[in-house]
């Protein structure tokens, strides 16, 4: 298994549930178009997640892990096309958080 050498985290907030639920739906009808280029570029991982401890938020969380820094610099434009699609007609605050992998404990294989 490779490991994962830069990770992202990227949080996106809706103005409603309903939006949030908008963007899921729209993502799973073009996901089969974006993710086979998206790892063909290097990208290893990808969780997206409800955030549920904060009240009143309607927000999901998107963790990215990419093999190296060239990888995700040759993802960026498919996640830009991606954004532009998304972006249209909905209002998405992102925001995103990049680092580099220090320690890593992954325990899925005891």
């Amino acid at each position: 298994m490779k490991k994962s050498k830069l990770i992202n985290y990227t949080t996106q907030d809706f103005v409603s549930e309903k939006e949030l639920e908008l963007k899921l739906f729209r993502w799973n009808n073009i996901k089969d178009k974006y993710l086979p280029k998206l790892k063909a570029n290097g990208i290893l991982r990808i969780v997206t997640t409800k955030v549920w401890n904060k009240e009143g938020v309607s927000r999901l969380g998107h963790l990215f892990e990419y093999e190296d820094d060239k990888a995700y610099q040759k993802c960026q434009p498919i996640f830009q096309e991606i954004e532009r699609n998304e972006k249209k007609d909905q209002l998405i605050k992102v925001f995103g958080n990049r680092g580099v992998v220090l320690e890593e404990y992954d325990f899925r294989n005891d």
